[in-house]
């Protein structure tokens, strides 16, 4: 049999993109990563670093690994821990208040229960490669932790990773790529509630009015262009109460997902068709065993493994935004800011019932 191409599964993020990665944890032929590219782009904040153009040394490449990621660690050390870091603080060698790898956030601790022992030897595997390309050195990772837990294929979820498919598309061409999507209303509400994408917006507005990253340079010079609001956000003033007080609207979130939706789909038809997938969230819970199906058969690895579609049922529950709790304004504007997506995902065959006319 051929080696199966690895897989990403892809999405605007809280689109129940988590569960998905749990299911494949479960797949005794599957190397599961999770939170991969999310996290070294710090909420893709730091995409070019994850990406660069140019050749780098192995110690390079681990060094943009296992450096503690700055909005990350700022959203630790404010105690806001969001639920998809699953590093074992109390237990392990690390602290939130000193900086967490990259890479032990979620990734190595999803896929061993002794995430530093296993971060040591992957940093001393890695940091011993010579100069390639990013890509080369990533498969070299996941191809060496395939070795390590005897798995055929590996599959990479990152929440919000469409804002990366152009990468992705281009570093690994003979990828499969699963889609994952949710309603866009629910998927905003989602966003608008959650630590990580709270954080990244309001990054992107900090980044608009300063002209800077202000986690990655001191220039401050443009600071009476913030509001109130924004200035208590940056680096040096962070608080958890500041960044509960700011203000994101569902609406705000699905005009995001809309843009996200529109380009990643572009990039998306140009993958041949045999090997992408789409897979709504809403059938996942609605029409679980038929999904599963059609996500074991996107893994390429011959007939699918009962046994785990079995293991699998018990992990899904049901989804629990709800987007026709807001009030009747807000549910005008939600759905406007979500319409060109839904056009777009209409074109490709892809709607909820409500949509149909869309």
């Amino acid at each position: 049999m051929s080696r199966p191409r690895p897989v990403f599964v892809v999405g605007t993020g809280r689109c129940g993109s988590t569960l998905v990665s749990t299911l494949m944890r479960e797949h005794p032929e599957v190397l599961s990563i999770s939170e991969l590219f999310s996290f070294v782009t710090d909420l893709g904040s730091l995409i070019p670093r994850a990406f660069p153009a140019e050749p780098l040394s192995g110690r390079e490449f681990w060094s943009v690994m296992a450096d503690p990621s700055p909005r990350l660690n700022q959203l630790l050390r404010a105690g806001l821990r969001m639920g998809e870091i699953v590093y074992p603080f109390g237990s392990g060698r690390y602290r939130v208040d000193g900086g967490v790898p990259t890479v032990s956030m979620t990734m190595l601790p999803h896929i061993d229960d002794d995430p530093d022992g296993l971060f040591d030897a992957l940093a001393a595997a890695m940091q011993a490669r010579g100069v390639a390309s990013a890509a080369e050195h990533y498969r070299g990772m996941f191809e060496l932790l395939m070795r390590r837990y005897d798995r055929r294929t590996w599959v990479e979820r990152s929440g919000g990773s469409l804002r990366i498919i152009r990468r992705l598309v281009d570093a690994f061409p003979e990828a499969r790529f699963v889609h994952l999507v949710r309603d866009g209303r629910n998927t905003a509400i989602s966003m608008s509630q959650h630590v990580g994408f709270r954080m990244a917006l309001i990054g992107y507005a900090l980044l608009e009015f300063l002209g800077v990253d202000p986690w990655e340079s001191d220039d401050r010079s443009e600071i009476d262009d913030l509001t109130d609001d924004l200035a208590g956000l940056l680096p040096e003033n962070f608080t958890a109460e500041a960044f509960a007080d700011y203000d994101i609207s569902p609406s705000l979130c699905g005009h995001y997902w809309s843009g996200e939706i529109k380009r990643g789909l572009a990039v998306l038809r140009e993958v041949p068709a045999e090997r992408r997938m789409t897979l709504r969230y809403e059938d996942l819970l609605l029409r679980p065993r038929a999904s599963l199906e059609r996500l074991g058969a996107a893994l390429g690895l011959g007939p699918v493994d009962r046994a785990w579609i079995d293991k699998s049922l018990r992990r899904i529950g049901r989804g629990r935004s709800s987007w026709q709790a807001l009030a009747e304004a807000e549910q005008r504007e939600l759905q406007d800011a979500c319409a060109p997506g839904f056009a777009a995902l209409a074109a490709e065959g892809i709607r909820w019932p409500d949509q149909c006319g869309h």
